[in-house]
C-alpha cells in the first residue's frame, strides 16, 4: 500500500511539472525547439536531436528559415544577420561623413606638436643663455688676470 501511494503522488507531481528541463519552456528561451510525445507519453523533439539542455539551444541542419523566424519574439527583438556595413573598406567612407573626430584628432595633435616646439625653443634659449653668461665670466676672468699681470 505504501508504494502504491508514492507511486500516485509521483504520477500526480509528474503531471503538474512545468518545466522539461533547463531552457525549453523559460518565457526568454530563443529556442523554442517543436516538441511532440511520443506513443509511450515521453517528450521528444520534431527534428529528432536529444531532448536534454545541451540542445535545446541548437536545430538540424537545414531547418532555420530566417523569414519564418524573423519576429517570433513578439518583443520587437530583431537579430542582425547582415555585417556588410562594418566591412574594413567602408570604414573611411563612413569617417568622412563625421569629420568632426578627424579634425579633433588632427588639432589635438598639432597642439602637441606646438607645445613640444616651444618646449624646444625655451630650452635652446636657456642653453644659449647659458653659454653667452660663461662666455662673459671667462673675459672678466681674462680682464682680471691680465689687470693683476701688469701690476706685478
Amino acid at each position: 500500500m505504501e508504494e502504491s501511494k508514492i507511486q500516485a503522488l509521483h504520477d500526480s507531481l509528474s503531471k503538474l511539472r512545468r518545466s522539461q528541463g533547463l531552457g525549453v519552456s523559460s518565457q526568454y528561451s530563443w529556442s523554442a525547439a517543436p516538441t511532440k510525445k511520443d506513443e509511450s507519453g515521453k517528450v521528444v523533439r520534431e527534428d529528432g536531436l536529444p531532448t536534454n539542455a545541451l540542445y535545446t539551444n541548437f536545430v538540424r541542419e537545414g531547418t532555420y528559415n530566417p523569414d519564418n523566424a524573423a519576429n517570433t519574439h513578439g518583443d520587437g527583438r530583431f537579430i542582425k544577420r547582415n555585417f556588410d556595413d562594418c566591412l574594413p573598406g567602408k570604414r573611411a567612407e563612413r569617417d568622412s561623413d563625421k569629420g568632426s573626430d578627424d579634425s579633433r584628432a588632427k588639432r589635438k595633435l598639432e597642439k602637441k606638436e606646438r607645445k613640444k616646439a616651444e618646449k624646444k625653443a625655451a630650452k635652446l634659449e636657456a642653453k644659449r643663455q647659458a653659454k653667452l653668461e660663461e662666455k662673459r665670466r671667462l673675459k672678466r676672468e681674462a680682464r682680471l688676470a691680465s689687470q693683476k699681470s701688469k701690476e706685478e
